[in-house]
C-alpha cells in the first residue's frame, strides 16, 4: 500500500503558525503521508510514531535528521546525529552530568532564582511572559549552572534557534541559521576548554567523563552544544506555553493553588500540549512497512510528535487542558533511544518555576494577542503579554 499525499508545507508559515487542524487531517488520512512540498514520508499518529522512533536501526539518526543532505553533513556524529555504539557513547558524557542525582545539589539555587523572578513579576503584574517570565530560568541555568560564564550569554538564544532551524534544511530560515551557527562554533572552539569553564559547573564535567571515555579535548568542546541548544528553546517554550494555558484555563490554575501537588504532572501536562520539539525525521536505512504502508530505503520519514501528543485515539478530548489528566505516555520529551536527555533537569526547572508563581499569583489574563515564534522546528510564543493579580 502507498501514502495518501498530502500538499501543504509542513515548514511553511501557514503550517507553523495554525498546525491543528493539520495534524487532525494527516492522522485522518492514514498511517503514514506523503508531504509532497517536503519530498518526505511523514507519520501524525501516536502508534506509527512511536514505531518509528522504537526502530532506530531501520529509521536512522545517523545520516542526520535534516531533509537537506548539507546541513546533515555539518551535523553527524553528534550525540542527536548518531546511532548505536557511537550515540550511547556520546550520550553517556552529556547525560551524566546532569542524571537526577546530580542535578540535585542545584535544587536549591534553581529554586532560588525562580522564587526572586516570581516575586520581581509580582511586583510588575505586566509583563511579557516569553522575555521577562520564560527565558529567564532556562538562561540563568546555561549560564551559571552549566558554567559558561557570561561568555556568549547574548547569543546562546540566537544559536539555540538557529540550531533548530536547520532541520528543514531548504527554506529561508534554515539558510539564515547557517550564518548564526559559525559563532556558535567558534564559540565551543574558543571557551570549550576546561581552563575557561566554572569549576563545578555542568559544562566542565563533561571534559572529566569525555577523558574517561576516550574522546579529545576538542570533541568534548562540542558535546557542550547538547548544553546550550536543547536546554534552551525548549525548556523556554514549555514554560511560555505554561503562562498561556493558566490563563487560558484559569480554573486549572486554581486546582494547583488548591492542591501544589498537582504542580509535577501539570508539567507534564503542558509538556504534551506545548510538544516544544514538533518533529524530527529520520533516514531510512532499509525497505520497511509501516502499518501496511510501504517505505522505501533511502526516503526521509517525519516523526511528528506534536501531532501524536494530540491523538484521539490515545487522549480524551487531547486538545483540553487538564491537571489531572493521566499524562506519563506523553513523547513530549521523545521516544526510544533518544529520549531527551535532559528531561530530568527541564522538570526541575519548570516545576521550581510554576511553584513560586503559586505563591504569589492568584490569576494569569491574557492582555492581547500573542506572536507565535516562527521556527521549523520549535513551537513557541514571540511575543506573550500577561497580566497577573497578585495576593
Amino acid at each position: 500500500m502507498k501514502a495518501i499525499s498530502y500538499h501543504p508545507d509542513f515548514y511553511g508559515d501557514a503550517f507553523i503558525l495554525d498546525p491543528l487542524p493539520h495534524y487532525a487531517d494527516m492522522r485522518a488520512i492514514g498511517p503514514v503521508v506523503w508531504l509532497e512540498q517536503n519530498n518526505a514520508y511523514a507519520v501524525a499518529r501516536d502508534a506509527e510514531v512511536k514505531d518509528v522512533l522504537r526502530r532506530a536501526d531501520v529509521f536512522v539518526s545517523g545520516k542526520g535528521l535534516s531533509l537537506n543532505d548539507d546541513v546533515n553533513a555539518m551535523l553527524v556524529g553528534s550525540t542527536l546525529n548518531s546511532d548505536g555504539d557511537l550515540h550511547h557513547k556520546r550520550r553517556s558524557i552529556t547525560a551524566r552530568p546532569i542524571m537526577p542525582k546530580n542535578i540535585e545539589p542545584l535544587r536549591a539555587h534553581i529554586e532560588s532564582i525562580a522564587q526572586d523572578l516570581a516575586f520581581t513579576l509580582s511586583e510588575k503584574k505586566h509583563f511579557d511572559a516569553v522575555t521577562e517570565f520564560a527565558q529567564v530560568l532556562p538562561l540563568a541555568v546555561v549560564v551559571d549552572l552549566v558554567g559558561l560564564g557570561d561568555a556568549g550569554e547574548g547569543s546562546m538564544l540566537k544559536w539555540a534557534s538557529a540550531t533548530f532551524n536547520l532541520f528543514e534544511g531548504r527554506n529561508a530560515r534554515s539558510k539564515a541559521a547557517f550564518d548564526d551557527l559559525v559563532g556558535l562554533q567558534r564559540f565551543l572552539s574558543e571557551y570549550g576548554k576546561p581552563e575557561r569553564l566554572k569549576d563545578g559547573g555542568l559544562a566542565k564535567r563533561i571534559f572529566e567523563v569525555a577523558a574517561e571515555k576516550g574522546l579529545s579535548e576538542s570533541e568534548a568542546a562540542q558535546q557542550m552544544r547538547d548544553y546550550i541548544n536543547p536546554s534552551l528553546d525548549t525548556t523556554i517554550s514549555v514554560a511560555g506555553f505554561a503562562a498561556y494555558y493558566f490563563a487560558k484555563y484559569p480554573e486549572q490554575w486554581q486546582l494547583l493553588r488548591e492542591d501544589p501537588s498537582l504542580v509535577a504532572n501539570a508539567v507534564e501536562e503542558i509538556v504534551r500540549m506545548t510538544t516544544p520539539i514538533r518533529a524530527f525525521s529520520r533516514y531510512v536505512a532499509q525497505d520497511t512497512i509501516i502499518s501496511g504502508v510501504d517505505i522505501e530505503q533511502g526516503s526521509r520519514i517525519i516523526a511528528i510528535y506534536a501531532s501524536a501528543n494530540r491523538d484521539d485515539a490515545v487522549w480524551e478530548n487531547p486538545n483540553t487542558f487538564d491537571v489531572r489528566r493521566a499524562v506519563r505516555k506523553h513523547i513530549g520529551f521523545g521516544h526510544g533511544v533518544h529520549t531527551c536527555m535532559g528531561l530530568h533537569l527541564a522538570r526541575l526547572e519548570l516545576v521550581s518555576l510554576i511553584t513560586a508563581m503559586l505563591t504569589l499569583v492568584k490569576c494569569w489574563h491574557l492582555e492581547g494577542a500573542p506572536t507565535i515564534a516562527m521556527n521549523n522546528t520549535i513551537r513557541a510564543f514571540a511575543h506573550l503579554p500577561i497580566r497577573i493579580e497578585t495576593e
